[in-house]
């Protein structure tokens, strides 16, 4: 499915121009001319009323009027403005209108509809900061990149609906919506409907149903019901509510159990949901790989790796808070191009890279850099030595190989040493026994009250291709 199938709900083609927008840039640059010229006269008004009162003091000689009229006093005083800036005055007034302008787009053209609550917000953010000019090119541009870029603009908005309710979902391998979901804090303690967060996230849910069934019109029914249903009431009690796409039964302790009566719309949402996130592509050697099978021979092309970088922010994130002098000890496993080994090295670290990707592995060598050693091989066969005062790494997410890789890894550090990895966020939260044996042997090597897990911005990893969400985690080795 491409961003101009005309069958999706957020398809290019329901997006529209509004017919009669020369028209509404004409008007905009008509009052922008009128406001522009009002401003310079009463600049020059205001010049004149303070050339009068100092006229005026040769009159009065510095006597004061006994008159106590307050209002006189407060008309007079609009005389005289003072420090009037048609300049900074005119510029306000154009964002103020262009701001209006850009909303009535966003509304006409249909994107509203297709955007979450997030997505609104930060348009609405955009909007109180330096506001491009409400023109004919600005405008029609604006629009086609949004045709270009609503199928995205709805995935996510779908995946921050569905995120924000089960911390299971940030892991896109590990999670489907069901024919149920529960909601908390969804009534207040006298039993009335909380106007706050939980609005926008049932918005948005029911929303994902409303467009995927091309009925938009019925986004916003679930909520208007458990409003209208609590009504007049002011005490805790159960009720149910039944719309277009839920069933809901709602409970004394605040919360709402909604099952969806659709199940044609459950599958739809988790395709799209699949579309979005994607398949993780192996990026795994085998236990067994050697460097020599990825490099060419004469008679065959060698064999690949999928390869993600880490992305600049992702390292920021990674090294934040860690403590690096010239005496530490790094060494960043399934080291790629090195982007983790370079922030390491500019912090003055001694780093050690292996990288079983010739290629990659000679690019590393090639920086030349005399604290940088590098080692062409497969890393879970390098013998361990634990000599480390730091391991970084973000190594292969394809199944479960990163689990060997993180295990393995920790070897190499000494004691009080620390390993920081990103992960794919099915690591915190996946419920197979692998997953869950990990944890327990992971939360064996946390220090103090700290938490070992720390979840990375949504599509951290998008500049690299992959929308795959991720965390750190953080292990430390005990001292003797």
């Amino acid at each position: 499915m491409t961003h101009h199938d005309r069958n999706h709900p957020a398809a290019a083609g329901a997006l529209t121009v509004p017919a009669n927008l020369f028209e509404i840039c004409a008007s905009r640059d008509k009052a922008l001319a009128l406001m522009e010229q009002a401003a310079a006269a009463l600049k020059k008004a205001y010049h004149q009323s303070e050339a009068a009162a100092e006229i005026a003091k040769a009159a009065h000689g510095g006597w004061h009027s006994p008159r106590t009229d307050r209002s006189e006093q407060d008309r007079t005083s609009h005389l005289f403005a003072g420090r009037f800036d048609p300049e900074a005055s005119f510029a306000a007034f154009r964002s103020e209108l262009d701001s209006a302008i850009w909303t009535r787009m966003i509304e006409t053209t249909g994107m509203s509809r297709i955007m979450d609550a997030k997505e609104r917000s930060l348009m609405e953010e955009a909007m109180r900061g330096d506001v491009p000019a409400a023109t004919v090119e600005n405008i029609t541009a604006t629009i086609q990149r949004l045709m270009g870029d609503a199928d995205l603009i709805f995935l996510r908005g779908l995946a921050r609906a569905f995120a924000s309710l089960d911390r299971r979902f940030r892991s896109h391998d590990g999670f489907k919506i069901g024919s149920r979901m529960i909601f908390t804090r969804v009534f207040n303690d006298v039993g009335s409907f909380n106007y706050g967060e939980i609005r926008h996230t049932l918005n948005d849910v029911e929303r994902a149903f409303a467009l995927l069934d091309k009925m938009p019109d019925n986004a916003g029914e679930l909520v208007n019901h458990l409003s209208r249903h609590r009504a007049g009431r002011f005490d805790p009690h159960q009720s149910e509510v039944e719309t277009t796409y839920f069933r809901a039964k709602c409970f004394m302790n605040g919360n709402c159990h909604l099952w969806f009566t659709r199940p044609d719309l459950v599958e739809a949402v988790n395709k799209e949901l699949a579309r979005f996130y994607g398949a993780t592509l192996a990026d795994a050697a085998p236990d067994t790989a050697r460097p020599e099978d990825y490099r060419p021979t004469g008679t065959a092309v060698a064999k690949d790796l999928s390869f993600y970088p880490t992305p600049a922010e992702v390292v920021d994130h990674l090294l934040h808070d860690v403590r690096i002098t010239d005496e530490t000890r790094v060494l960043e496993p399934s080291a790629g191009i090195g982007n983790i080994a370079k922030a390491a090295l500019a912090k003055g670290a001694q780093v050690d890279a292996v990288e079983i990707h010739p290629a990659r592995a000679d690019s590393l060598v090639g920086l030349g850099h005399p604290r940088l050693h590098v080692t062409c091989a497969n890393f879970l066969k390098v013998k361990p030595q634990p000599v480390y005062d730091l391991v970084l790494m973000n190594p292969p997410f394809a199944g479960t190989h990163w689990m060997a890789h993180v295990r393995h890894a920790f070897d190499f550090l000494k004691p009080g040493g620390t390993l920081r990895a990103v992960l794919p966020a099915s690591a915190e939260v996946n419920e197979t026994p692998a997953h869950e044996k990990f944890r327990r042997w992971a939360q064996s090597h946390a220090r103090g009250w700290r938490g070992i897990w720390d979840a990375l911005p949504p599509e951290s990893f998008a500049e690299v291709g992959v929308r795959i969400n991720t965390v750190v985690l953080t292990l430390h080795r005990a001292t003797a």
